[in-house]
């Protein structure tokens, strides 16, 4: 018998030990308010699932992650076992991470072997053999208003407008989306609009960062009234513009804003 005189071949043959271990971690946006759309302070709930890819048993397993505290374990698991309940973890979302318009990170999971040596794993989103980082998408909702106000100034006191008198108007930007707005400006092809740029958070106005002064002639009064329309623009976090006619009393309507004289 071979085994008889070269025990030391059976051994390397009958007890070779190759310890293993592979992780998946999958994330699911909670959207709690039901609007279809990331907010700040609603959640991504991440599902790990540890398997022991090698052919000893591993004791001792834990997950750990850089961006989020890990619950359960440790475990132990058998040659060919998996296990997608001990482990999960909350992530609270940021504005931060909607202006990103993703979560990507990634979680190490380790254990020991029999011979007390120890093996890890980085985690993917849907491979066991491979490590790519975990990717969740949040959506993405950039929209911006514009209010436009005009107001007579009687200088003189008499109640009605004269010439060379001025109407002042008052803008006010609402950021309508749920992204932050840079860069944002004001245009009117009826007056030089003096102001900003500015940044505007997710639900946040400014109605005192831009105005314009327009100086009435014989032609307006003799109209009865001044009318024009102004259009806001502003920059979304991945560089596409977004724009709004201005409205005099509605950040949902587009109606020009008429100033009667």
């Amino acid at each position: 018998d071979l085994c008889d005189w070269r025990a030391d071949v059976c051994s390397a043959e009958l007890f070779w030990q190759n310890p293993a271990i592979a992780l998946l971690k999958v994330g699911t946006f909670i959207d709690d308010n039901g609007n279809q759309c990331a907010d700040p302070g609603e959640s991504i709930e991440y599902e790990f699932t540890v398997v022991n890819v090698g052919n000893v048993t591993l004791t001792d397993i834990t997950v750990t992650d850089p961006l989020v505290t890990v619950t359960g374990g440790p475990i132990v698991l058998a040659p060919g076992a998996s296990d997608n309940t001990s482990f999960e973890a909350t992530y609270i979302i940021t504005q931060a991470d909607i202006d990103a318009g993703h979560v990507t990170n990634q979680a190490t999971a380790e254990g020991t072997a029999p011979d007390g040596s120890m093996v890890s794993d980085l985690s993917d989103e849907s491979v066991l053999t491979e490590d790519a980082p975990t990717v969740t998408t949040l959506c993405q909702d950039a929209s911006i208003a514009l209010i436009k106000v005009g107001s007579v100034d009687d200088v003189n006191g008499s109640g009605c407008a004269d010439p060379g008198e001025t109407i002042t108007y008052l803008f006010t930007v609402v950021n309508t989306g749920n992204v932050t707005i840079t860069d944002i400006t004001i245009s009117d092809p009826l007056v030089a609009v003096t102001g900003g740029p500015i940044v505007l958070a997710p639900g946040a106005s400014d109605n005192t960062s831009f105005t314009a002064v327009y100086t009435i002639t014989q032609a307006d009064i003799d109209a009865g009234f001044v009318q024009n329309q102004a259009e806001v623009t502003g920059l979304t976090p991945s560089g596409d513009t977004v724009s709004d006619d201005s409205d005099d009393n509605s950040i949902l309507e587009d109606d020009p804003t008429v100033t009667a004289l």
